[in-house]
């Protein structure tokens, strides 16, 4: 299974950097920053060499920053020229996330089964630590 992460300026190039740090380097990711100097013709062209030099029968799920933002419009544009592939776009990604889906991935062979997985892991990402705080030390007098 191949993964794509892109996002605004080097969000791409500096999520993957940390997550490696962690975990090691990670096979079969491939990262697509969207710089200042780009226009989102560039990064569809990009995204659509990364998609078509692959077999069209593997599983590749597509790690953006932000819904809504160009990275993800235009990997929802390359999902839409591709339909019949197994693509699938996930927006909203960070650090814990992408931990989890890299962990996750050598046991799941199925794109969709995986994104499912991590919509449900997304939620327990984030955290308030004041919280965390309040709990372990009871309230602030």
């Amino acid at each position: 299974m191949k993964f794509i992460i892109t996002g605004h300026s080097s969000f791409s190039t500096g999520i993957l950097g940390a997550a490696e740090m962690i975990m090691g380097k990670q096979d079969n990711v491939v990262v697509v920053d969207f710089l200042l100097s780009d226009d989102v013709d560039s990064l569809h062209s990009k995204l659509g060499a990364i998609l078509d030099s692959g077999e069209s029968e593997e599983e590749i799920i597509i790690f953006t920053d932000l819904a809504g933002g160009s990275p993800f419009n235009r990997a929802m544009m390359a999902c839409a020229e591709r339909w019949g592939q197994k693509i699938h776009v996930l927006a909203g990604i960070n650090l814990p996330l992408l931990l989890e889906a890299f962990n996750l991935r050598g046991c799941n062979k199925d794109g969709k089964d995986l994104v499912n997985q991590l919509l449900e892991i997304g939620a327990t990402t984030i955290c308030y630590g004041n919280k965390m705080l309040e709990e372990e030390m009871g309230p602030k007098v």
